[in-house]
């Protein structure tokens, strides 16, 4: 599957598409895994600054 981000800017080597693939890869993952928790995305700059994952444990699956 290729993963395109629109609006994405480019730097130098071009590592901001890079890690917005990479971002979306990984959440496609999550969600096929069930993940249940949420996910928070800091911005800096327009860049992605620090990413955090908050997992609820469901009790009863």
């Amino acid at each position: 599957m290729k993963v395109v981000v629109k609006g994405a800017q480019e730097n130098k080597a071009g590592k901001q598409d890079e890690k917005l693939v990479r971002l979306v890869s990984e959440l496609t993952k999550l969600v096929n895994e069930e993940f249940t928790g949420h996910i928070k995305i800091n911005f800096s700059q327009g860049g992605i600054g620090r990413i955090e994952k908050f997992e609820e444990i469901l009790r009863g699956r």
